[in-house]
């Protein structure tokens, strides 16, 4: 059986596509049986290997992933992996696929429902830190479900500036997309959003009031060593929202949050705020935080739509 490439999959399935698939898995579909065990980690000095394997309807998926989050000094990749989707009953292999791809969709697809549910209805202007495939996936997310019109940027690496900005002219011609540094770029977007791996703040420590209008997608820091957000807007952001409630003890971010008097039983995890169809009010004085860190379920739902929408 081949491997589907990032390229096929791009072909083949659309971000706006995805956000729906995982909305619907919330809102139109039955349990089916579902089983998604806890990812398990295996530590290699600064290295992590990923294996997250689900069960769902008539569906079996097993995502194999490696990060390595010195890549970037390398001009490589951070993230290595492969997707497969078997038959349920009889194991049999259906599909084999990038899993960078995927795992950018449904990453994508889950800070576009973020932004969805809990961000400005007329949120014009996107802050994005990290530049690499996830921070490309959220370009498309936000373009699927708010009127962006302003994207700004900011990366280590200069080359991958470069190379974002003409992608993203070339993809959304209207868009006027422009570096600045990270304390412009929060102070003049309505959804900012992290991508980043790194181990200390990549967001400024500003007064709470400065946050107010504004909501933070948290996506890279997925490990407990890692934290992108400042503890000053932990403790400031009006509420804490998550993908789901495992991150609070997968994630530095959320970990951090507990630390600091944050309780997980507060925040509302994407299942409830589909289902509630929660929308925040008084958002001009609110400052938000919606976290990711994803689980198997949601890299199935996207095969799963993947694989169905190729065979009919």
């Amino acid at each position: 059986m081949d491997i589907l490439s990032s390229q096929e999959i791009e072909q083949n399935l659309s971000m706006k596509e995805v956000i729906t698939s995982i909305e619907n898995y919330y809102l139109t579909e039955t349990d089916q049986n579902e089983i998604t065990p806890e990812r398990m980690h295996v530590e290699d000095g600064d290295n992590t290997f990923l294996l997250m394997p689900s069960f769902y309807g008539d569906y079996q998926a097993t995502k194999l992933a490696g990060v390595a989050p010195d890549n970037w000094k390398l001009g490589k990749d951070t993230i290595h992996g492969m997707m497969i989707l078997n038959d349920r009953k009889t194991l049999a292999p259906l599909l084999y696929c990038d899993f960078k791809k995927i795992t950018a969709l449904r990453t994508g697809a889950l800070g576009g429902l973020g932004m969805k549910y809990l961000s400005q209805p007329d949120a014009s202007s996107l802050g994005i830190i990290g530049l690499g495939t996830q921070g490309w996936s959220h370009l498309q997310a936000a373009m699927a479900v708010r009127p962006i019109e302003k994207v700004y940027v900011f990366n280590r690496s200069k080359e991958k500036i470069a190379s974002f900005i003409e992608n993203a002219k070339e993809a959304y011609p209207q868009l006027a997309v422009e570096e600045v540094t990270i304390e412009e770029l929060v102070k003049r977007s309505d959804i900012v959003v992290t991508t980043t791996t790194s181990t200390k703040p990549v967001l400024p420590d500003l007064e709470a009031s400065e946050w107010n209008g504004k909501l933070v997608v948290a996506v890279g820091a997925f490990k407990p060593a890692m934290q992108e957000l400042p503890d000053s807007f932990l403790r400031s952001a009006d509420s804490v929202y998550v993908d789901t409630r495992r991150g609070f003890h997968e994630a530095g971010d959320l970990i951090r949050a507990s630390e600091l008097g944050r309780q997980e039983s507060d925040s509302l995890a994407l299942e409830e705020i589909t289902q509630q169809n929660h929308r925040p009010d008084n958002l001009n004085e609110k400052g938000l935080l919606f976290k990711t860190v994803g689980i198997a379920i949601f890299d199935l739902i996207v095969t799963k739509t993947l694989y169905e929408k190729m065979n009919g």
